[in-house]
């Protein structure tokens, strides 16, 4: 968890994303970071010493905001979760919170500067985690997840937001429960099969 100082700095460099009319025009600098947060440069710099710390505790935020509203509205960690579980709170969260320019920003900037996705997979990863299912439950899910992906970045940059987000967030749904009653049925494929296999 930031320390006071910190979360002062980064939530000024959020809000400066923000203000902001178009995601291309958003310009970062300890400087600008700095008069936003009613802080000297040093003062910042004793925080977040170079740009590169800036930027990386930015998205560190970030990140941890998305995972945090996550826990929230499932009330339980990503570990205790299903797959399917863990998707469709991703799914509810990402076309029903409130997202930002700024949220946008901050994650689309991790496709040009690898060390910035770190973060994003340290945080949202283990929300994302199919280990042990079949590959068609797999694509079911990511399809899923790419439903929402889309849902949120048009919402933060206005640009072709849906009119019926509800109506994106059922089907995405319907993706999840399709991969979780085909992952069931594998299942109980599986067992049928072993026991027979038994009684031989």
């Amino acid at each position: 968890m930031a320390s006071d100082g910190r979360m002062r700095i980064l939530e000024a460099a959020k809000a400066l994303a923000e203000s902001h009319d178009s995601v291309q025009g958003v310009t970062i600098s300890l400087e600008s970071v700095a008069q936003k947060a009613g802080l000297t440069k040093p003062g910042l710099m004793y925080h977040f010493p170079s740009k590169e710390a800036l930027m990386l505790g930015l998205v560190d935020h970030a990140a941890e905001e998305w995972a945090q509203r996550l826990c929230k509205h499932t009330g339980q960690s990503s570990q205790d979760l299903t797959s399917f579980d863990r998707h469709r709170a991703y799914v509810t969260v990402a076309t029903t919170a409130e997202v930002s320019r700024a949220d946008y920003w901050i994650f689309s900037d991790a496709l040009y500067h690898p060390k910035l996705s770190r973060a994003w997979s340290e945080h949202l990863g283990p929300w994302f985690d199919t280990t042990g299912l079949d590959d068609r439950a797999v694509s079911l899910l990511t399809a899923a997840r790419f439903c929402a992906d889309g849902a949120w970045m048009s919402e933060a940059t206005g640009v072709f937001p849906s009119d019926d987000l509800t109506a994106v967030c059922r089907h995405a749904l319907s993706l999840i429960d399709a991969a979780e009653q085909m992952s069931d049925g594998a299942a109980e494929e599986t067992s049928t099969d072993t026991e027979t296999e038994v009684t031989e």
